[in-house]
């Protein structure tokens, strides 16, 4: 994490004097915000929206659903990390299949990066249907590009045309879940292509190599409908495991949430949201920088919408 600090403390150096040479700041950033990307990830992967973290998790009900995300970093820091996402899953009649599709855009000043995948998911019932065993298989691409409308750069410099002309990254991920009425045990594995060795000096930053959840959903019938404590374990590269604690809060019969979550950078993310008649939700989440950051800009804002089609 020294690592991050330095880069971060040049990159804002070298905005103070108005460098123009555009590889060194933009190109630091773009390492700092890969990294602070996977140290903290969007907030809505933990409830709200877990497909987005395994695609064993896509079409677990016989319904559309679509969630949509923002994400704002380093808040009145110029050029800071913007993520969006959208994805959408779909659960089959059979019970059994499920799909999905994922659409991800990240930006850190002139330097975009833009993840589409497609997902299917089975999922094999277990002894009286009360439980699940489920396998998800993500495939789909990568563009990282700069774009020269915004770069202050000199555009002959073969730094900013090499990384132009890269061709796509075909990339995926793999998940396993096992799940009851209460319980759910995830794992998974992405960006496969690192995982078989066949990523050669492409992104390299603090990447996600692994990540293992388990939930346990509680219901009442008092004020308090939902009580759902969760335990995260993500592994990232060049970096130490990264452990979460988390628990979800819905009030009057789901119609309110709140939820909270620990992270062992010594981060943690607040979030409240509503649901209307279990169909939309709207989500709020808030997360401190990592302890290393916390000196040098605010935190991170978050914003998710879920809408989900309920079958007639």
């Amino acid at each position: 994490m020294d690592r991050l600090k330095v880069l971060y403390q040049f990159y804002i150096k070298n905005n103070s004097v108005r460098k123009k040479k555009f590889y060194l700041s933009g190109w630091l950033l773009f390492l700092v915000t890969s990294a602070s990307a996977q140290l903290n990830p969007m907030g809505s992967i933990y409830f709200q929206n877990q497909f987005l973290a395994n695609p064993a998790m896509a079409g677990l009900e016989k319904e559309l659903n679509l969630n949509a995300a923002f994400k704002a970093q380093w808040v009145g820091v110029e050029g800071a990390p913007k993520i969006q996402y959208l994805t959408g899953d779909y659960g089959l009649d059979n019970g059994k299949v499920g799909v999905g599709a994922l659409l991800y855009n990240e930006s850190a000043g002139a330097i975009n990066r833009i993840r589409a995948t497609f997902s299917y998911a089975y999922h094999l019932p277990l002894s009286d249907g009360s439980k699940f065993l489920d396998f998800g298989l993500s495939a789909g691409i990568m563009n990282e590009y700069v774009d020269l409308g915004k770069a202050k750069a000199d555009f002959s410099d073969d730094v900013i045309s090499s990384f132009n002309e890269r061709q796509l990254y075909l990339d995926g991920d793999f998940g396993v879940a096992f799940r009851t009425e209460k319980l759910t045990l995830q794992g998974t594995l992405p960006n496969l292509k690192r995982f078989f060795k066949r990523d050669v000096l492409r992104n390299v930053v603090d990447r996600s190599i692994y990540f293992f959840a388990a939930g346990y959903k509680f219901t009442t019938d008092k004020v308090i409908s939902t009580i759902e404590p969760k335990l995260v374990f993500r592994g990232v590269q060049n970096y130490n495991g990264i452990f979460d604690a988390g628990i979800n809060l819905q009030f009057l019969d789901n119609k309110l949430m709140f939820n909270g979550i620990y992270h062992s950078t010594n981060s943690f993310t607040g979030g409240f949201g509503a649901n209307y008649k279990n169909q939309l939700s709207l989500l709020f989440q808030y997360t401190t920088n990592t302890s290393q950051m916390q000196n040098y800009s605010n935190g991170e804002f978050e914003v998710g919408l879920r809408y989900s089609f309920k079958n007639q």
